[in-house]
């Protein structure tokens, strides 16, 4: 087929060879709705500003109106005899309109058609994240709801720390997708920008109407410096960057679930569904869903540091290798996508274990902070309270008994300060309804917080 750029060359064509090692219509090829419609916007624009003539107008948008509709059943199958998505849909329209299709590139280059096309890809996939990030939200939330007053151990140092609520725990992975949300927000608008208009470099010397074709295509602004707006990449690796961010987010979560579903933390059964077993062991139940989530993040950081070293070296403008740019952001949005759906069903199989979390509550070295804050309560330094206690612990944990296996006088040995009321503070209940501070797991600020998330996700 006649190349875009063929004028200078021999007639002869490229070698297969070349053309198949530069060819990039098995990646770009996604991009073919949003350059149709564009497409037909600057077949619009080019009627409007005088460069085709109405009927010619007419036939194009027609013609590319018919392409659009094969793009969406899935008819139109670009393969490697092109050198991208721009070349297959001019040839769809060269085919049918062999006269009009030579106007229908005017005032247009490839440069600035590829950054437009990623442009509305990004703009469209980020609402759709956006939309599933919402989604596993409140699948965590109805989870959170069914379990409001279920307490477990908290883990710092994957070592039992200070009892909470298991609802506070979903809470605290709906707030961090809520800052994935932002940060994908945020990156739309910055590239909620069209640069068609901005030619190979330097702009056109043709008259071209640019607020008309930013207009039509949904776009808030229009770039202002015709080289920065066909060789800028930022916005693809801020959306990757966010899209990383999910993957670190999701893979942190799924750990969290992997482990709390084993036989040695045992709080948490996940739906069969979402498991798979053994070829050899017979009793199996292993949460691959949850790993490979955790797995293919791995590829998602991989896939924003290739993005960051292909840009690292490039002269301005525009140069060949940003054709590679496009694979490492459309695997990661559409991974990120599908991880998103999977996770929010999973989460919907999530059965709590509440006598395995009483059990775990039985540890009274649980509420050694409660202990030590008691004792602050009551006149003594934070330091001193905290040595007391650990002393308490250390004393307890050698002998292999509870806190409460002590009488008074024992624990007022290690300080006068120590009384019955000691032992009513060996409660989670009570642990957690004495917390104070805003954004605790008090069970009342829980409460609040699953509240106004419910307002919040509507």
């Amino acid at each position: 087929m006649p190349k875009l750029w063929g004028g200078r060359f021999n007639s002869e064509g490229m070698d297969p060879d070349v053309l198949k090692f530069t060819s990039s219509i098995g990646v770009d090829k996604a991009l073919a709705k949003y350059d149709c419609l564009a497409t037909r916007i600057h077949a619009e624009m080019l009627a409007k500003c005088g460069y085709i003539n109405e009927a010619e107008k007419s036939v194009l948008v027609k013609t590319l109106d018919e392409l659009l509709k094969k793009i969406e059943d899935g008819s139109f199958t670009p393969e490697g005899e092109y050198e991208d998505i721009h070349s297959a849909i001019h040839s769809f329209v060269e085919e049918k309109l062999p006269e009009e299709a030579k106007k229908m590139h005017t005032g247009r280059s490839r440069n600035e058609q590829v950054v437009n096309s990623v442009r509305l890809y990004c703009k469209e996939m980020i609402l759709i994240v956006r939309e599933l990030i919402k989604l596993l939200q409140g699948s965590l939330l109805s989870l959170a709801e069914e379990n409001q007053e279920v307490i477990v151990p908290g883990y710092t140092h994957l070592n039992r720390a200070q009892p909470v609520l298991f609802s506070h725990l979903l809470v605290a992975y709906i707030e961090m997708l809520e800052r994935d949300s932002g940060r994908l927000a945020d990156a739309f608008k910055r590239l909620d920008v069209s640069v068609m208009g901005s030619g190979a470099i330097a702009g056109s010397a043709l008259k071209l109407d640019r607020s008309f074709t930013s207009g039509k295509l949904g776009f808030k602004e229009t770039s202002r410096n015709s080289i920065d707006a066909v060789s800028d990449r930022d916005f693809m690796a801020e959306f990757l960057f966010a899209l990383s961010m999910i993957a670190v987010h999701l893979s942190r979560i799924s750990e969290d679930f992997i482990l709390y579903s084993t036989s040695e933390f045992g709080l948490i059964d996940i739906g069969s569904e979402f498991c798979t077993g053994s070829s050899l062991m017979p009793q199996k139940k292993n949460p691959d869903v949850l790993e490979l989530v955790r797995g293919k993040s791995a590829l998602v950081l991989g896939n924003l540091s290739s993005l960051l070293v292909l840009l690292k070296g490039l002269p301005h403008s525009y140069n060949r290798d940003l054709q590679e740019d496009k694979k490492p952001l459309f695997e990661a949005a559409e991974l990120i996508a599908g991880e998103l759906s999977i996770m929010a069903a999973l989460v919907k199989t999530i059965s709590v274990n509440k006598e395995a979390a009483a059990r775990a509550l039985e540890d009274e070295f649980l509420y050694a902070t409660d202990l030590a804050e008691h004792l602050v309560s009551k006149g003594v330094s934070f330091s001193d309270a905290h040595a007391i206690i650990g002393k308490i612990v250390k004393h307890c944990a050698g002998k292999n008994i509870n806190i409460s296996d002590l009488s008074l006088s024992e624990l007022k040995g290690f300080s006068e300060e120590l009384d019955e009321d000691v032992f009513s503070l060996l409660n989670a209940e009570v642990s957690l309804k004495g917390k104070k501070t805003q954004g605790s797991t008090n069970p009342d600020m829980v409460k609040k917080e699953i509240a106004d998330w419910k307002k919040k996700l509507k």
